[in-house]
């Protein structure tokens, strides 16, 4: 059982323990090492799979990056999801696949390739049309204040809670998630949590998780 964080929620007077998902997003550009030993690292460690991001790669770029990570997740028997280049999972036959709202409004074909879909969103109303969409998970992002956007404001941990309770798939929460903002997400029914920065910049991924869990 992995144990990445329990989160407790109370229905009543009945207390549900809920053992959290953690997925990796990767980021080469945020590597603080080489990418693919990075990359290895977190595969070899216990999260529950992997998002291949790299939106800002080329599609041909993409597709070579694709086919390394699927080798390298499949040897540690990963599940890796592929992101943003529909074109890229689909000739590589990968039925997993994680976009935006506007990316699938735009490409609803995808929906006949895909048994996984995630969509990330950022409101109510995009959360539940992306489940009318066909989404099987929502990326709720960003939760927290991030580097990653410094500009832009985080939705905070209440939309995160609001967006549960308006749908029926899973909801991972994404953006500033670190062993020091996640005790803030322990009432929240979310499936679990997605991580970028924290595991792409660490030089300890399973130290780091094991942080996440204290």
């Amino acid at each position: 059982m992995r144990l990445l964080y329990i989160c407790s929620i109370k229905y009543s007077n009945i207390q549900v323990i809920i053992v959290l998902k953690v997925a990796a997003i990767t980021n080469h550009e945020l590597a603080a090492t080489n990418y693919w030993d990075q990359l290895e690292q977190i595969a070899a460690s216990d999260v529950d799979f992997i998002v291949l991001r790299e939106k800002n790669l080329s599609e041909e770029e993409y597709t070579d990056y694709a086919k390394r990570a699927l080798r390298l997740c499949s040897i540690h028997q990963k599940t890796c999801i592929l992101q943003h280049f529909g074109k890229a999972a689909i000739s590589l036959h990968i039925p997993r696949f994680q976009c935006s709202l506007p990316y699938l409004e735009t490409h609803s074909s995808l929906l006949y390739y895909m048994t996984t879909l995630g969509v990330s969103v950022h409101t109510v109303e995009e959360a539940v049309k992306a489940e009318q969409l066909g989404a099987t998970y929502l990326m709720a992002s960003h939760v927290f204040p991030t580097a990653c956007k410094p500009s832009d404001p985080p939705i905070g941990v209440d939309t995160v809670e609001a967006i549960c309770k308006a749908v029926k798939i899973p909801v991972y929460a994404l953006g500033g998630v670190t062993p020091k903002t996640i005790s803030q997400l322990q009432d929240v029914p979310i499936k679990g949590v997605a991580l970028m920065s924290g595991l792409m910049t660490c030089p300890d991924v399973p130290g780091y998780l094991k942080e996440l869990r204290a």
